[in-house]
């Protein structure tokens, strides 16, 4: 990690003063996430040593930024499907970056506590039988969780874009469904486990996160 990056002279130092953020909540952190930064700008929250515990107490999985939006908007515009429905929509900030782009979306979150921008309390079985998406967007499911055979079994879902950790959630196939990846959104794709990243080559696959379409044949 670059020491520079943070005015560090140690590693010590760097790491001693990212605990004491932890302790505070990080209501002395001057790095603040906003899904709306350019990749760069949100990249260095991938140099945190606490990068974690800062996703967690921020409720971050994929670590959004403009370009990343910009091209997902663009891949989801190629489609020509609609409705588009986010299951397991989160803090909303995916639909939220969506619909500024002019992409309508619903947003859906099966959770118990207070929904904030604009998702609505629903599991994602209701969601699809009530809204009948012709393309879902699925960003990080749970790990416990397999939501493949529902979305396959809609008889309106056209296709489905898979965002989360790489050859877990986002083989090669969706049962069946060809599946491809989504080069210019995978390019820009940051998330919680990429501890670390090249800023100059973000084109540098190594990364943990990935952003594949399939496709109802």
């Amino acid at each position: 990690m670059s020491l520079e990056l943070f005015g560090y002279k140690s590693v010590k130092e760097k790491v001693d003063q990212e605990k004491q953020w932890v302790k505070n909540n990080f209501s002395d952190c001057p790095i603040h996430y906003d899904p709306e930064a350019s990749w760069r700008e949100n990249a260095v929250i991938c140099r945190l040593s606490v990068l974690l515990p800062y996703c967690n107490y921020y409720g971050i999985y994929q670590i959004l930024n403009k370009e990343f939006n910009d091209a997902l908007a663009a891949e989801i515009i190629r489609t020509g499907l609609s409705p588009v429905l986010t299951v397991g929509a989160g803090s909303g900030d995916l639909a939220a970056v969506l619909n500024k782009r002019g992409i309508a979306v619903n947003a859906v979150e099966d959770l118990s506590e207070p929904l904030t921008q604009s998702r609505n309390k629903m599991d994602y079985r209701s969601a699809i039988d009530k809204l009948n998406p012709a393309l879902i967007i699925c960003c990080w499911m749970p790990e416990e969780s397999d939501w493949i055979k529902d979305i396959k079994d809609s008889k309106t879902v056209k296709a489905c874009i898979l965002i989360g950790e790489d050859n877990k959630k986002t083989g090669p196939d969706l049962d069946g469904w060809p599946s491809e990846v989504l080069k210019e959104p995978n390019k820009w794709s940051l998330c919680r486990l990429d501890h670390g990243v090249d800023f100059d080559r973000p084109e540098l696959w190594w990364r943990h996160s990935k952003v594949v379409i399939s496709r109802r044949v």
